[in-house]
């Protein structure tokens, strides 16, 4: 070929290259299949590009790149430059989950780097890849496989240990999610060794977070936090901060699984605030979700609620960016959480009624021995009534189909007719009132409007005078009509409402990532046990029981 030829060729890529830098525009890649007197120099050129766009996120610029560096290196039969660009290529793939063609484009270069020698760095390129790639897939044992060549093909090269080294986290990432948490702890301390002998900092923090992350799911909760902890003393302003927050999470899920929610509770609201601040939408899920956890062992309600909305809101965020199979195992394991989790609270909620009973019974054994007569009476008398009581408001619950404000309404009519009912016998008889029958009607129907359209049995702290207040009535006047009209007092009124909302809250698929404590909370009540104690005793069955009907 004449020189002048090769010069024209040489200027073209360099009139390319630029163009590229510039813009989008559609490439004819037939351009470069041609041979070129320095096609090291191009392909070089081409490279730092590539990298240029790589840390500016331009994906689009990216692959052009790539595939102009595959066919000129393709038509100059440079193997090496050839393998490296489908490793671009599928790099490119699989970050927009596009991961058939990513793993056909891993595969035609492992295929090419075959007949490359083993010191070839293009062919443990091609391993280490495609090691990531199958992780990313779920195929952890087509990781090992890769992660395996990479160690035997690392011993070629100038730098071996880095390879090493990224092999063993690999493997042990394989193996943590896979359950092996035994041979993945064996995994991240090679790791951690290879990274004291390199004195790489930040490979030595990654390493130390692995091994933590480990022994939690190991129940070594101590060792986990120990590590955590090593890992947080040699991060630096150099350092990614998403190691920090990866090490704070670690920690105070470890905390809270030792039974420690108050240093749980300062860890876990650091990983949260650092992963929100970076955007590590993985580690920001699961600091939500032992947030919910640690507050609700605290008793902070409220709180727990608001993380619990948060975890479920990041969690789908999350998932999207996850490949199919990654959402698949994902919501699989958080429907094996949500089970265990209610079988531990039910167990926990049943040994510690079990406890509160003994201790109760052992301080007013004495105070019970002397009033035990008087107390029996009363406390039958008292049942009595609570059980008539509870039939009714049981009656008033089991029309599913019926608004509540209509079966309280038929309810009052009712006791109206009772009340104004001469044939009517003297133990059937509704309580007297003061008021006419037109002034009944008057104030039954502003309350059941109040409550229906207000809704204020849905605050935790309402008073009867609150009620009043708004309906411009006295506290005496408004406790009369509950009990003229409805039978019902403040209470017993309030938390009818209550139930039927937590039972429409259960039965709604919108609320079926919801814990039991959060509907209850949503529906009104003040607190756990009163929750499960009213629902329980209105519905017949525990909110968890119910729920269970409809998921």
């Amino acid at each position: 070929m004449p020189k002048s030829l090769y010069l024209i060729i040489i200027v073209i890529l360099v009139n390319a290259s630029a163009n590229f830098a510039q813009d989008h525009s559609v490439v004819d890649f037939s351009l470069y299949n041609q041979k070129v007197i320095s096609p090291n120099d191009s392909i070089a050129k081409y490279k730092q590009l590539l990298s240029t766009s790589n840390r500016a996120g331009d994906l689009e610029a990216f692959k052009k790149y790539s595939h102009i560096i595959f066919h000129i290196a393709e038509a100059n039969e440079l193997k090496e430059d050839q393998v490296a660009a489908l490793v671009y290529l599928a790099i490119y793939y699989q970050q927009i989950d596009q991961y058939e063609e990513s793993l056909a484009r891993y595969l035609e270069a492992e295929k090419l780097s075959n007949s490359l020698p083993e010191n070839s760095y293009s062919r443990i390129l091609v391993q280490v890849n495609l090691g990531n790639l199958y992780n990313s897939i779920e195929n952890y044992e087509k990781v090992k496989t890769s992660m395996k060549k990479v160690i035997v093909l690392a011993k070629y090269q100038k730098n071996p240990d880095s390879f090493i080294i990224s092999a063993y986290n690999s493997l042990g990432t394989a193996n943590l999610n896979q359950g092996n948490y035994a041979e993945a702890l064996e995994y991240m301390y090679k790791a951690k060794d290879l990274a004291q002998k390199m004195d790489r900092n930040d490979r030595i923090i990654g390493a130390l977070i692995n091994i933590a992350e480990c022994q939690r799911h190991l129940g070594q909760y101590d060792q986990a936090i120990e590590n955590s902890q090593k890992a947080l003393n040699k991060i630096d302003k150099n350092e990614s901060i998403e190691l920090k927050a990866s090490a704070n999470c670690v920690m105070g899920i470890s905390y809270y699984l030792s039974n420690r929610p108050v240093n749980a509770l300062t860890r876990l609201k650091k990983a949260r605030d650092l992963a929100t601040q970076g955007n590590f939408l993985n580690i920001k899920m699961e600091s939500h979700e032992y947030l919910a956890k640690t507050y609700e062992a605290l008793d902070s309600i409220k709180n727990s609620l608001k993380e619990q909305k948060a975890y479920i809101k990041t969690r789908e965020k999350y998932l999207k960016t996850l490949s199919k199979a990654q959402r698949l195992k994902l919501e699989e394991e958080t429907k094996d959480k949500t089970r265990i989790i209610t079988d531990q609270k039910q167990s926990i909620t049943l040994l510690s009624q079990e406890k509160q009973r003994y201790v109760f019974l052992g301080v007013v054994l004495v105070v019970l021995l002397l009033v035990s007569s008087i107390i029996y009476w009363n406390k039958r008398r008292k049942l009595a009534e609570e059980s008539l009581q509870l039939q009714g408001d049981k009656l008033l619950l089991q029309n599913e189909n019926e608004a509540l404000k209509d079966t309280l309404n038929a309810l009052a009519k009712e006791n109206q007719q009772r009340e104004f009912s001469e044939e009517t016998s003297e133990a059937q008889q509704p309580k007297k009132s003061s008021l006419s029958r037109e002034d009944q009607q008057k104030y039954m129907a502003l309350i059941l409007d109040y409550m229906e359209e207000e809704k204020p049995y849905l605050d935790q702290e309402i008073k009867q005078s609150d009620i009043a207040d708004h309906l411009h009535m006295s506290v005496h006047l408004f406790s009369e009509v509950l009990n003229v009209c409805f039978q019902k007092n403040f209470n017993n009124f309030i938390n009818l409402y209550r139930v039927d909302t937590a039972k429409k809250m259960m039965k709604n698929p919108k609320f079926k990532h919801y814990k039991i404590l959060a509907i209850g909370y949503e529906a009104g009540f003040p607190s756990k046990t009163s929750f499960n104690r009213i629902f329980k005793n209105l519905v017949g069955l525990t909110p968890s029981e119910f729920q269970k009907k409809y998921i």
